[in-house]
């Protein structure tokens, strides 16, 4: 009842279609072991590995119950994943006209660009590679460690989405990414360039040193999905413009409960919710 208060007072402002550019798709037989280790460093591990069609399908139900939703979905992006299988799985769901989406491929680098021009031909728009995919084994890496050149220029040949999630701990701050991002969006104009989750910028220090950069960069959007900081969310729409700026659940990871707290450019989620990392609590 308490999310029918907010829901009722936000229905005026919503439209009536809505695309999510920002869902993943997947069922937990597509993963293979994780390790204690992996649990403990990747928080979202424990809040969704499973997230069917039908899922999502309810989860649209439940939350936007008088709009019409259309998605963006794509597999999940970890090394523990069989990607051959959760590929087809999102491929398999974007064929069925009853979950209204498009499909992004998840992609490993090493494999050849002729892949990436057969998804492309069989109804995928689009890529999502992922920083956990790259063969160094680290988030310290460039983002051509797990997106190849090779990769960019097919998606650029057939003018289709890339969905990137940022890697290094700088973010969209980082230098190196912003000078990659603006290298991506020259060399490969006809690419529909996603940075995710505002680049990572879920904190206002790190929205500020990294937007600026692209503000005349048309080329280049940014979805919302999981930054949950309205200083971030102002500071962007003065920046970049509302024209970039995407909406993105995140599914299933944002039907997490909770709330999210901000100090300088750390953030602490806090939540009801039975996982091991949730060790900071407050009262109601």
């Amino acid at each position: 009842e308490i999310d029918r208060i907010v829901y009722d007072e936000i229905r005026p402002w919503l439209p009536p279609k809505i695309i999510d550019s920002h869902v993943h798709i997947g069922l937990r037989e597509h993963w293979g072991p994780i390790s204690p280790e992996r649990f403990a460093s990747l928080w979202p591990l424990e809040i969704g590995l499973d997230n069917s069609w039908e899922q999502v399908r309810s989860s649209y139900q439940i939350l936007f119950p008088d709009q019409q939703v259309s998605s963006i979905a794509f597999g999940w992006v970890y090394k523990e994943v069989d990607l051959a299988r959760a590929n087809d799985y999102v491929a398999d769901g974007i064929a069925d006209p009853k979950n209204n989406a498009c499909g992004l491929y998840v992609t490993r680098p090493e494999w050849g660009a002729e892949s990436i021009a057969i998804a492309l031909s069989n109804g995928f728009i689009g890529i999502k590679p992922y920083p956990d995919l790259a063969p160094q084994g680290t988030q310290e890496v460039s983002i051509f460690d797990f997106l190849p050149h090779e990769h960019l220029r097919v998606l650029n040949e057939f003018g289709g989405l890339l969905m990137l999630h940022l890697p290094r701990a700088g973010r969209l701050a980082d230098p190196q990414n912003i000078r990659e991002l603006l290298e991506i969006a020259d060399k490969y104009p006809s690419i529909k360039l996603i940075v995710a989750h505002i680049g990572r910028a879920y904190c206002l220090p790190n929205a500020k040193s990294g937007l600026p950069a692209f503000a005349d960069t048309p080329g280049i959007y940014f979805d919302i999905a999981a930054n949950l900081n309205s200083d971030v969310f102002e500071y962007a729409l003065d920046t970049v413009g509302p024209n970039r700026l995407l909406f993105g659940s995140d599914l299933p990871i944002m039907l997490m409960r909770g709330v999210r707290e901000h100090a300088g450019d750390n953030y602490i989620n806090y939540t009801d919710g039975p996982y091991s990392w949730n060790t900071n609590r407050k009262s109601p």
